[in-house]
């Protein structure tokens, strides 16, 4: 069986993970309540603006990931890709850790779960990539 190169399927995953935060961060900015109720979430934070501004950085993400997925993934701008994978893979394991224990505790439902396991293994592609070198490319 022949494994296809990460520089083949690399940009589709850059650009599915961004559309999917950039979709849930818009989403999230302006119909909080809707859309965590598309999440199953079922007691809502309130203040609701607060979900809005969790939005915000959600939708941060998700255009780090597309403005990086817009350039060619070559030597010349991987350590572009690489700074991006670094701190949206940083930041993921952060939501996925914190969601967990709030889960954990019973602070938060177990809907949440399904962010934290996204966020989970997004980052552990990243970093598992990023040790693999699967960002540097010579000329």
């Amino acid at each position: 069986m022949k494994i296809v190169s990460p520089s083949r399927w690399l940009p589709v995953f850059q650009w599915l993970a961004g559309s999917c935060d950039t979709a849930t961060g818009v989403l999230l900015v302006f119909t909080p309540a809707w859309t965590l109720k598309l999440m199953g979430v079922q007691r809502l934070p309130q203040p609701i603006e607060f979900v809005s501004f969790v939005g915000v950085f959600v939708l941060g993400v998700g255009l780090a990931y597309l403005s990086i997925a817009r350039l060619p993934l070559n030597a010349k701008t991987a350590p572009r890709w690489q700074t991006v994978w670094r701190l949206t893979a940083l930041i993921r394991a952060l939501v996925a850790g914190f969601l967990s224990w709030q889960i954990l505790t019973s602070r938060m439902e177990t809907a949440w779960l399904a962010v934290a396991v996204t966020d989970g293994a997004l980052a552990l592609i990243q970093w598992f990539g990023l040790q693999r070198c699967w960002l540097d490319f010579k000329d």
